[in-house]
């Protein structure tokens, strides 16, 4: 008899849908746990003295919306779950019998070579039917198996496009920030010999540009940077720009520091010191007004620095 294939092998891995079914359940707890936590803080305020008024108001309707979210959410990371957990159910039973049935034909004579094909030698009518019978019912269980699958192929389909839809809409004209303390970024710390290589120098501007690429950001805070570090950030940055985008960096100065270089005989002066917000612009987001505000001595100078952010859309 002629190779029947693998029909009696799923090749399938439940565990690994197990795995995913896990994952998100844990989704559905955490959405749920967000929504909770939401409502459990707004209650302290909402509907007493301590706020009211339009704001109030405003603010316990926006509260609402982003609560249903969250629970819709939880509802679809379930059903996803739960599918998950059919599907390797599924395929355990369905494996089983499919086991069950290759066992009774382990005494007709066959051969199947590593990696190739499963062939059948009856020795005789008997044996040919009892093979043959195996056959149509290994092909019934594979199909009620794709029947399965494909409904809970609809269940995923579906939650798919759902969730998508309200990533694009709560990702809609939301901003990737990062706060970074650079630690005094550019041309060193201290002069040679007793400079460690702390913090960052004015040469790794490029690499902190790409990481700020990389990590898709769009508006990053940095602290403890030089004036003309800033300027260099700018260079590197506009250097990896994107077609269409435009990297903007407005630096407030706090204070003046000595700035040395990492030569062998390092060059040292004061220079402007302070923080700095990088913006990427284009697609929608364009910058307003900048204001720096001292914020008096300390230890050293501080400042604040502030830039209006537009978002179109």
């Amino acid at each position: 008899m002629g190779d029947v294939g693998n029909l009696w092998d799923l090749e399938a891995q439940p565990a690994a849908l197990d795995a995913l079914g896990s994952a998100w359940s844990m989704q559905t707890k955490q959405l749920t746990w967000a929504a909770e936590t939401v409502n459990s803080a707004a209650t302290q305020v909402i509907g007493s003295e301590a706020w009211t008024g339009d704001t109030a108001d405003r603010y316990d309707q926006h509260r609402r919306k982003l609560v249903a979210e969250f629970d819709d959410c939880a509802e679809l990371a379930g059903k996803v779950a739960r599918a998950l957990g059919e599907c390797a159910q599924v395929l355990r039973h369905n494996q089983e019998m499919l086991t069950r049935e290759r066992e009774k034909l382990s005494r007709i004579r066959h051969e199947q070579p590593p990696g190739g094909p499963l062939t059948f030698h009856p020795a005789d009518e008997q044996e040919t039917k009892q093979v043959n019978e195996a056959i149509a019912l290994a092909k019934q269980i594979r199909a009620r198996v794709d029947s399965e699958l494909n409904a809970q192929a609809r269940v995923f389909e579906s939650a798919h496009g759902q969730l998508q839809g309200r990533r694009s809409k709560q990702t809609a004209g939301a901003l990737r920030m990062l706060n970074y303390n650079i630690q005094q970024g550019g041309g060193g710390n201290q002069p040679f010999p007793w400079n460690k290589a702390q913090g960052t120098d004015m040469r790794d501007m490029g690499e902190l540009a790409q990481r700020i690429i990389d990590g898709k950001v769009d508006v990053a805070t940095l602290q403890e940077i030089f004036g003309s570090g800033a300027e260099r950030l700018q260079q590197e940055l506009n250097a990896r720009a994107a077609p269409g985008e435009r990297w903007e960096v407005h630096f407030g100065k706090a204070s003046e520091r000595g700035h040395w270089d990492d030569s062998l005989f390092p060059g040292g002066g004061k220079e402007d010191f302070g923080n700095a917000v990088v913006v990427r612009t284009g697609d929608g987001l364009t910058t307003g007004n900048v204001r720096v505000t001292d914020l008096g001595p300390g230890d050293e100078g501080r400042s604040a620095t502030r830039v209006r952010i537009n978002v179109d859309g």
